[in-house]
This record gives C-alpha cells, sequence and structure tokens, in this order.
C-alpha cells in the first residue's frame, strides 16, 4: 500500500466524524437559532466540561468563582506536600 493511500485509510474516519458534528450543529442551529457555549462545573465528578448554556446563563470561571477545592478546605493540587520536619 503506498503512502497517499495509507493516509487516506487513517484520515478518512476523523473526516467522517467532524462532516457528521458539523451537520449536527448546522442543523441545531438552523432550529434553535446561534448556540453560545461555555463551560459548566459538576461538583458530583468534580470535573468542567464545554456546554450550550441556557439563555442569559453564564459560564463557570475559576477564576472568580474560586477552585472547588478552596470551599472544601482541600489542598490545591498544583502545591507541593509540606516535608516532615521533624528529623
Amino acid at each position: 500500500m503506498s503512502a497517499s493511500s495509507l493516509a487516506f485509510v487513517i484520515l478518512t474516519p476523523f473526516l467522517g466524524i467532524f462532516a457528521y458534528a458539523a451537520w449536527h450543529e448546522w442543523h441545531r442551529a438552523r432550529d434553535e437559532g446561534p448556540g453560545t457555549y461555555g463551560l459548566a462545573y459538576d461538583p458530583e465528578t468534580d470535573s468542567t466540561h464545554v456546554t450550550l448554556l441556557e439563555e442569559g446563563e453564564t459560564g463557570y470561571d475559576p477564576a472568580t468563582e474560586g477552585t472547588p477545592d478552596a470551599a472544601t478546605g482541600a489542598p490545591d493540587a498544583g502545591t507541593a506536600p509540606e516535608e516532615d520536619k521533624t528529623t
């Protein structure tokens, strides 16, 4: 199999998935109007995801709303643990 044939076989599923998503988004936009996407926080899974926001709703902004760990008192994930200084 030549290199161009191999590249075609590898890239075809990605092109199909992109076309499928674009088709559904076009139909959604045609039926419901332009959408506003934003970041949403799910406390059940402690994660964020991009979602379609309702009219007048604002997305989750960790810079202004703080991290979820700050509210629970858990240590930040980005800080190094303190070393034991009893020695």
